[in-house]
């Protein structure tokens, strides 16, 4: 069976609370990091079916984070949120598959969520 946990980096704690309850409610298990680093540090130790890392956070922003995972793992699945939607270019070349624009409304990226799980 694949693996259905998810890493959700985020430094707003609201932010990183709804997408945590609304992935609960639709069975996925989510950790939560409050930066880059805590994102990495728990990447490193546990497996992940998908990583979503918001762009701006302290320490190292979501692109940097991802590009020290696909260092590690080509493979793995990166989804991007960001309030930003300049950054969409640059944060496709930084590897992820998706980029959210904040706020997230609707439930269609629960569903993107749960297609790569």
């Amino acid at each position: 069976m694949a693996n259905q946990r998810v890493l959700y980096a985020e430094d707003e704690v609201t932010n990183r609370r709804l997408l945590q309850i609304q992935l609960q409610r639709n069975g996925i298990t989510c950790d939560l990091a409050s930066d880059g680093i805590q994102a990495l540090e728990l990447y490193r130790n546990e497996s992940y079916g998908v990583i979503i890392l918001d762009q701006y956070m302290p320490g190292m922003n979501g692109d940097q984070v991802a590009r020290e995972i696909l260092r590690d793992n080509p493979e793995a699945v990166l989804i991007a949120i960001t309030s930003d939607d300049s950054e969409l270019q640059s944060l496709e070349q930084a590897g992820f598959r998706e980029v959210f624009i904040k706020p997230l409304r609707g439930k269609e990226y629960i569903e993107i969520i749960k297609s790569y799980l």
